[in-house]
């Protein structure tokens, strides 16, 4: 068989030779922008700008829908928290006023007071308990009046009071250094609208003993104060029924002691009201018509 031509079997050197030189002595052109590839998707991403700075108009961020707001506004339209920025130093906050504490002085005050309130509320109860005072029991047994004129100028009258004043405490002995009686009317109102005043005899009353004190009031005396002119009035009203009525007011200091315990000084306010006078026709005089003694309430 005859052999093929030496032109048809040799590869063909030459030619790819010549194209590789002269590629690499001439440089491809650009391609144009349409046969570009897109750009990839991390070359389109943008970034936020840096806190605090004013921001750059930017593109809005891929598969996100449009929106309402202007893209190309700043990133932020004020500064963030501080909170933020990871600053180190500690939030402020408002100074605690603290009330010193109290010094020793003021406390030992305070419990020196406290232990006096304490020691006096036990002494009491303690003396309430061993001794078991009671009030003092006053009463009525006689009550008079004589010239009893309405017609002078001044007004006049003496009234004689009899009192009964007994001790029912059996640990403690009463002595009464003041007795200061007034005779007032029914209708007074007022303290200084007294009739007469006159101080009884102090005296002394034993546990479980009583006493008869009396006392002669008298109204119309020189240097003695006028009665009103009302109670003058209302009194003559009164005498025309026949009977005038009268209140004892007495204010008494009394001291009671005892062989154990130190004497004790207490103010005692006595009303023996309701002292209904029947006069004997049209003369000044009149009395009281008591079958049994009038009891009288004691104030302490």
């Amino acid at each position: 068989m005859p052999s093929p031509p030496e032109e048809d079997t040799q590869p063909k050197n030459d030619s790819g030779s010549d194209q590789t030189s002269e590629g690499d002595t001439n440089p491809p052109p650009p391609p144009s922008p349409q046969s570009q590839p897109p750009p990839s998707q991390t070359q389109q991403q943008s970034y936020p700008p840096v806190m605090g700075f004013p921001g750059y108009p930017q593109a809005p961020y891929p598969n996100y829908p449009n929106t309402p707001y202007n893209h190309n506004q700043y990133a932020y339209a004020q500064a963030p928290p501080a909170s933020y920025y990871g600053s180190s130093y500690p939030p402020q906050q408002n100074p605690v006023y603290q009330r010193p504490p109290p010094s020793g002085f003021f406390r030992g005050i305070l419990t020196g007071l406290v232990i006096l309130v304490v020691f006096l509320c036990m002494s009491t109860t303690i003396t309430w308990l061993v001794l078991r005072p009671k009030i003092p029991v006053f009463s009525v047994t006689n009550f008079s009046v004589s010239n009893f004129n309405l017609t002078e100028p001044v007004f006049s009258a003496q009234w004689t009071a009899n009192i009964t004043i007994e001790n029912p405490n059996s640990k403690l002995t009463a002595y009464f250094n003041r007795i200061q009686g007034f005779i007032y009317n029914q209708n007074a109102v007022a303290e200084e609208d007294f009739l007469a005043m006159e101080y009884f005899q102090p005296v002394y009353v034993e546990t479980k003993k009583s006493v008869s004190v009396g006392e002669t009031l008298t109204a119309g005396e020189k240097g003695q104060r006028k009665v009103p002119s009302w109670v003058g009035e209302e009194m003559k009203k009164e005498r025309d029924t026949g009977t005038v009525t009268f209140n004892l007011w007495m204010a008494v200091s009394a001291t009671f002691k005892t062989e154990r315990w130190s004497e004790r000084e207490r103010g005692l306010k006595v009303f023996c009201g309701k002292l209904k006078v029947a006069f004997e026709g049209g003369s000044g005089n009149g009395a009281v018509l008591l079958p049994k003694p009038l009891p009288c309430l004691v104030y302490v």
